[in-house]
């Protein structure tokens, strides 16, 4: 897949490969392909916030070519702090990435109540 303007502070990080950490896993690993030490643990946000505004993001992607009949798939970037405590996920700049053309973009909900660290084991859905 192909983010066109890369993620931000990784702009030259435009090409990556969505890998499953193990089968059944909540997280999955967002592969840089032209930085191969670079990936990012990612989940889709909807199993944290069943109510996640899918619909929303859909409509910010139509100015990026995405059509009203693309099924974004959506990721939000995890953080896992080196010293022991909660890992946090990013809902406020989902990834979304468009099944058909396999193009995405990193956006930003400004006017979300969704912050750039939100705790979220506790909220999981099956």
């Amino acid at each position: 897949m192909t983010l066109p303007q890369g993620v931000p502070g990784f702009p030259e990080c435009r090409d990556f490969i969505l890998l499953d950490h193990q089968p059944g896993s909540l997280f999955r690993w967002l592969q840089s392909l032209d930085l191969p030490e670079l990936a990012f643990v990612v989940i889709d946000p909807v199993r944290v916030v069943p109510d996640y505004p899918v619909e929303r993001v859909r409509g910010l992607l139509a100015g990026l070519g995405f059509t009203a009949a693309d099924e974004a798939e959506l990721l939000a970037i995890c953080t896992f702090p080196a010293k022991p405590a909660e890992p946090t996920v990013n809902l406020m700049a989902p990834i979304a990435i468009s099944p058909s053309t396999r193009l995405g973009a990193q956006l930003i909900l400004h006017d979300a109540s969704f912050g750039a660290r939100e705790t979220f084991l506790d909220r999981v859905a099956a």
